[in-house]
């Protein structure tokens, strides 16, 4: 796990600075998509939609494709 969370970290690194915050605030703060849109000073929707192609960004990074059912 520790090497996952070394991989996973490293490919954030490489993202835009406001994406990593919108990360951090989400899962490390734990905090809801209205309450990241209110610190941040965007529309909920705009964070969803940075949460979206941001955990794409970094599954593209670290080469995981999303499995499908």
């Amino acid at each position: 796990m520790v090497d996952e969370q070394a991989t996973i970290f490293a490919a954030a690194q490489r993202l835009p600075e406001r994406e990593r915050q919108i990360l951090f605030l989400r899962f490390s703060e734990d905090l809801t998509q209205t309450e990241i849109a209110d610190r941040v000073g965007v529309s909920q929707m705009q964070v969803s939609r940075l949460l979206r192609r941001s955990l794409q960004r970094l599954r593209d990074l670290i080469g995981e494709r999303p499995q499908r059912d």
